[in-house]
């Protein structure tokens, strides 16, 4: 079946009308294509969500947890603790975008990280409702679908006025997988939606601190409970996107409110793309075409003049910090990812983003002779990369695409190991290849608990 919504949900508004496609999709529709990318995404959002267990906020999180209490429901992935279903996807949520090497649906028109905070919290549902690994990946397609239209009706102006899109848009996709998979009806995951949309924040203030991952954490936590309560009877606006004073109305200057119809024939979910870099997704680009530049042999960093780049403008503006101070700082500075790429002689990894590398003279000494320069007709995935030598010689490369991204995708054994090396410091090696083979036949699964199960961490032995 198309993913298209009926003709009677024409005279619906938005709001209802994005609530039914949920409540009327079923896992059965789904096309082979789109059960693969899903399953593409849970590798993707396992491996990074096992990967970021090393970071400090997840133990925070984890202690607020422990301090909260909650019935033993789902599990947080990595550790094995079991606490309540939104504590669950709050911490989940957390590790899955603090490094942040999760996925990234973009355009020109928005950007969002939608894995984290629909899956997150669709498998905490799945796992507490024993729900089956196929209803999951459904409820984890639709969720996704939601967030991306509300996303792409906020337009550019929600992100160009400070919004982080993930903490905004990708709280109505948790809201919608959890309320899938709760059976919620119409009406109910319509006042979800109110409200996921009543609480929603997130701004571009707090990048380069733990706060930024804290979007999707709560995103995932908000979603979970606004589902919760909605089937409960607790009552929100069933109108909050189109309202006069609603979501869409208080949130852009600019709203396209058309984009909230899901696409004929189409899943947003196909579109999403899948980083080779720890790093904000607008600097990939950037990395590769340092790499193509100097791929005829090593430069050495003394010989550098100046490294000027041509980049998209958000590019040039959000992830342009000059000089981080700090390994989360790092991750938004194009500067340091090419002065990496230039002296380390490789693309980034996780080890460039520790406080240690973000203050290495080496990298310091080159980051200062990046110019940055922002082109409105480049697009978010493409740069330009000349490097000038100091004997008077250039070297250029342009690339249209980044690596990772739909249109150049990273195919299926690229995820296996990026899985494979975020996640095996966790389990080790025998217990990461076994929850490899479990996400790839997670349709299959008739308990989505035992792929939940699977990340507890490795004891000696294992």
């Amino acid at each position: 079946m198309e993913a298209e919504p009926r003709e009677a949900d024409a005279a619906l508004g938005p709001t209802r009308a994005l609530a039914r496609f949920v409540v009327q999709r079923r896992a059965a529709d789904l096309p082979p294509a789109v059960v693969h990318q899903a399953k593409r995404c849970l590798v993707d959002w396992l491996g990074v969500a096992l990967g970021g267990q090393a970071h400090p906020s997840v133990d925070i999180l984890l202690e607020y947890a422990r301090l909260i209490g909650g019935t033993r429901q789902a599990t947080v992935i990595g550790r094995g603790l079991r606490t309540s279903v939104p504590l669950a996807a709050l911490v989940n949520g957390q590790a899955s975008h603090v490094l942040d090497f999760d996925d990234t649906y973009a355009s020109s028109e928005t950007t969002l990280h939608g894995t984290p905070p629909v899956y997150s919290a669709a498998l905490a549902v799945g796992e507490w409702q024993r729900a089956s690994g196929l209803a999951v990946l459904n409820a984890f397609v639709l969720g996704f679908e939601v967030a991306a239209r509300v996303a792409l009706a906020l337009g550019p102006a929600h992100y160009d006025a400070g919004w982080h899109v993930t903490g905004t848009a990708g709280r109505f996709g948790a809201a919608a997988a959890a309320g899938k998979l709760l059976g919620l009806c119409e009406t109910a995951l319509a006042r979800a939606f109110g409200l996921v949309a009543t609480q929603a924040g997130g701004m571009k203030a707090v990048y380069g601190t733990m706060a930024k991952a804290h979007h999707a954490a709560r995103a995932a936590h908000d979603g979970v409970a606004a589902a919760l309560l909605a089937r409960a009877g607790f009552t929100a606006a069933e109108d909050v996107l189109e309202a006069r004073h609603g979501f869409l109305a208080l949130y852009t200057a600019s709203a396209v409110p058309e984009r909230l119809a899901p696409a004929a024939g189409g899943y947003a979910v196909l579109d999403d793309g899948f980083k080779p870099y720890p790093c904000g997704s607008l600097i990939h680009a950037a990395i590769d075409a340092a790499l193509e530049a100097t791929a005829a042999g090593p430069v050495a960093p003394e010989q550098i003049e100046r490294v000027e780049a041509t980049v998209n403008p958000y590019t040039a503006t959000v992830t342009a910090k000059a000089d981080p101070a700090t390994g989360l700082e790092a991750k938004f500075s194009a500067q340091h990812c090419l002065a990496v790429a230039l002296v380390r002689r490789r693309g980034a990894t996780l080890e460039d983003f520790a406080d240690e590398a973000a203050r290495d003279p080496a990298l310091r000494a080159v980051r200062q002779r990046v110019q940055l320069v922002g082109r409105p007709d480049y697009a978010k995935d493409r740069a330009t990369v000349v490097i000038h030598l100091r004997d008077g010689r250039t070297l250029r490369a342009d690339v249209a695409h980044a690596r990772g991204t739909a249109e150049r995708p990273l195919d299926d054994a690229g995820l296996d190991a990026k899985l494979l090396g975020l996640a095996t410091p966790t389990l080790g090696p025998t217990r990461t290849r076994r929850l490899l083979a479990r996400a790839w036949a997670f349709d299959q699964a008739p308990d989505t608990g035992a792929l939940a199960r699977a990340t507890r961490p490795r004891t000696i032995g294992d």
